[in-house]
């Protein structure tokens, strides 16, 4: 029976172009990752100062090497954002200048980041050093010009150039104070962006539910009363009849999250040792997976209903579980609802496999229980009409 199913679900050409689709797709977004990973934060800088000091920052944001800066139009740049192709967006304000020399650092910049963005820490830091060393400079000279200018002593040009040279040269020497960083073990901790194979990872997993609910179907096939009296009469186990239809399911889920993550780890460098540790936790999520489609395609009465939910279903759960993209903080119902779903558990496995995977086993054993009791169920409800 199982070799059965598993030739069967190789022979439907649906469903291998699911499993086809699914491996191109996961590919691809590792790819991309790869790529922006090289890269690093890309970031437009617009300035509408009407003074000096906001092309000053200008120039000071274009050296910084922490990531890409560019300056260009507001409308452009915002369009770059909302289109994902940047990752941050820097506006300096016209009261810039005015507002720094008079000591008035409120409402002179603002910052635009895509939501899947990892860079806002990143960025800020060194843009807000900048403003206050414009204004450290500015204040040292017109200080030390106010000074001499009571001495009766003379600041000419020549000496304001020597005095910020000095300066520049004091910032680019850095402190005199160094500080030893000592990284504690067992606090949480995010790369600036995904590992390109976890992205891949991620993408097929999320994909993996929509083959899934249509390998599921054969739940459907039970309502109809010759097959369940042939299932009858052939005294075969409710267990053993939904685990050698489930199976196989599982089988091409692994197998072609080999095949994915071997194609990714091929284009971005990525170790395929990676594949073998991450292999629990994948197998675990798709366990839980199969439950959550047995659960859902019981409470369908027809394929073509399930055809129209099966994409829906499948990016709601990609993007609450985070698996595409990360809940905003401030959900906190949708990200606390997020730890029912299988997708979730696998992320947090993936970043900290020891700490999360007794949840990730736990939700798949809820998950499986529920899938499989209302299977059961079902392959009930045609004995029983047949019976009357």
């Amino acid at each position: 029976m199982l070799k059965a199913r598993l030739a069967h679900l190789l022979r439907e050409p649906v469903f291998l172009i699911f499993i086809t689709l699914s491996i191109a797709i996961s590919v691809s977004a590792a790819f991309f990752a790869a790529e922006k990973q090289q890269e690093g934060f890309k970031v437009a800088v617009v300035s509408e100062d009407i003074g000096d000091l906001g092309e000053k920052l200008v120039l000071y944001i274009l050296d910084i090497e922490d990531f890409s800066a560019q300056k260009m139009t507001r409308d452009k740049a915002l369009r770059l954002l909302q289109n994902d192709r940047l990752d941050a967006l820097l506006i300096i304000r016209d009261n810039f200048s005015e507002s720094l020399l008079a000591g008035e650092f409120r409402n002179i910049l603002e910052i635009f980041t895509s939501p899947s963005s990892q860079a806002p820490t990143t960025i800020t830091e060194p843009i807000i050093n900048g403003a206050m060393i414009l204004w450290m400079e500015e204040f040292s000279t017109i200080r030390t010009r106010e000074y001499l200018l009571e001495k009766e002593m003379e600041y000419s040009t020549a000496d304001e150039d020597w005095q910020r040279k000095e300066m520049k040269r004091l910032w680019e020497a850095g402190a005199m104070i160094y500080v030893d960083k000592i990284e504690l073990s067992g606090g949480e901790t995010r790369p600036e962006y995904d590992n390109p194979l976890h992205v891949c990872i991620k993408w097929y997993c999320a994909l993996s539910m929509f083959y899934l609910l249509h390998a599921a179907s054969w739940v459907l096939e039970l309502n109809k009363s010759g097959l369940s009296e042939r299932i009858r009469q052939a005294n075969i186990p409710k267990w053993k009849l939904i685990i050698s239809n489930c199976l196989p399911s599982l089988l091409v889920g692994v197998f072609g999250y080999f095949i994915a993550g071997a194609l990714g780890s091929l284009f971005t460098g990525d170790s395929l040792s990676k594949l073998v540790v991450n292999l629990i936790p994948v197998a675990i999520y798709l366990s839980a997976l199969i439950g959550m489609t047995l659960f859902v395609v019981s409470i369908f009465k027809s394929s073509l209903s399930l055809m129209f939910i099966a994409p829906v279903l499948t990016f709601l759960s990609a993007v609450l579980s985070g698996l595409l993209i990360e809940l905003p903080k401030l959900a906190y119902v949708l990200i606390w609802l997020s730890h029912a779903l299988p997708g979730k558990w696998l992320v947090l496995t993936l970043e900290n496999p020891i700490k999360f995977m007794s949840g990730s086993i736990l939700c798949c054993a809820i998950w499986l229980g529920a899938g499989f009791a209302i299977s059961i169920q079902k392959q009930q409800e045609p004995n029983k009409s047949h019976s009357l």
